[in-house]
């Protein structure tokens, strides 16, 4: 069986499709850049290209801003070393304090700003509101408690802060496509733990075999290990093959429009 035909017969079983933000909905780069920069100049910082925002991305806006403060004074390469990010901090004086205050002003710009360059990735927009015609599943999904059986239906997790998230999708007119989404602020705990998969579980009601986490980066991964469910890893998105390919990814694919005829 090829990986192609091994998808197709993947997602032919799936019916809960709980799908990452950025880097696999949504090209967010364009906003986030700017954004992270714009927060460096005002603290004198050095900016940044958008393929290094691309590296520091992942687990949330404040390891966001931690690991583009840190790059200042150590390769790119190393930010995605927790530790090493953390020893920088405390060695160049930026106390928890500092960095939520460079933070503080990252999410004000990034706010007002973070719909003018974004786009939804090939097939994505047209996806997700196939999933909602097909199966009649909308927001309303969960508050209804059981979907029918056998139907399909789009979940969000992200650790994207809730209202940016929110912000986006309804530019694109996907805000009441998702039984329920969580985001950074929103879910329990953040990906890579598996809080917010289970809490989707559980508001849908359905079963972890017939759930699949689709994302772009290694907290996507992670979290659909940790909460034992498949997970397709993109490598068109965000993450970076270096860091992905260590996790001995099961499923890969490009990007959604690769598959999303399957679904």
């Amino acid at each position: 069986m090829t990986p192609r035909d091994e998808l197709k017969a993947l997602l032919a079983q799936r019916e809960l499709f709980i799908f990452d933000l950025d880097g696999t909905l949504f090209n967010t780069l364009g906003d986030l850049a700017p954004a992270v920069n714009y927060a460096m100049t005002q603290f004198g910082l050095k900016t940044h290209s958008n393929d290094d925002v691309r590296t520091f991305i992942g687990n949330g806006s404040m390891n966001l801003i931690r690991r583009a403060a840190a790059a200042n004074y150590i390769d790119v390469a190393k930010v995605r070393n927790f530790d090493e990010v953390a020893a920088v901090l405390e060695r160049e004086g930026y106390s928890e304090e500092k960095v939520k205050e460079i933070h503080k002003v990252y999410s004000d710009y990034y706010w007002e700003h973070c719909t003018e360059n974004t786009e939804p990735y090939e097939g994505v927009v047209e996806l997700i509101k196939r999933i909602v015609q097909s199966a009649g599943c909308d927001r309303d999904c969960a508050e209804n408690d059981k979907k029918r059986a056998g139907t399909k239906c789009a979940a969000m997790l992200t650790n994207k802060p809730v209202a940016p998230a929110k912000k986006i999708l309804e530019k694109f007119g996907l805000k009441n496509s998702f039984a329920t989404y969580l985001c950074g602020d929103t879910t329990p705990e953040r990906k890579p733990s598996p809080a917010g998969i289970f809490e989707i579980l559980r508001q849908t009601g359905i079963a972890p075999e017939k759930a699949i986490m689709i994302g772009d980066d290694t907290p996507d991964v992670l979290a659909a290990k940790n909460a034992g469910i498949d997970c397709i890893t993109l490598f068109e998105g965000f993450g970076k093959a270096e860091n992905l390919l260590p996790l001995k990814p099961r499923y890969t694919a490009g990007h959604i429009k690769d598959f999303a005829e399957f679904i």
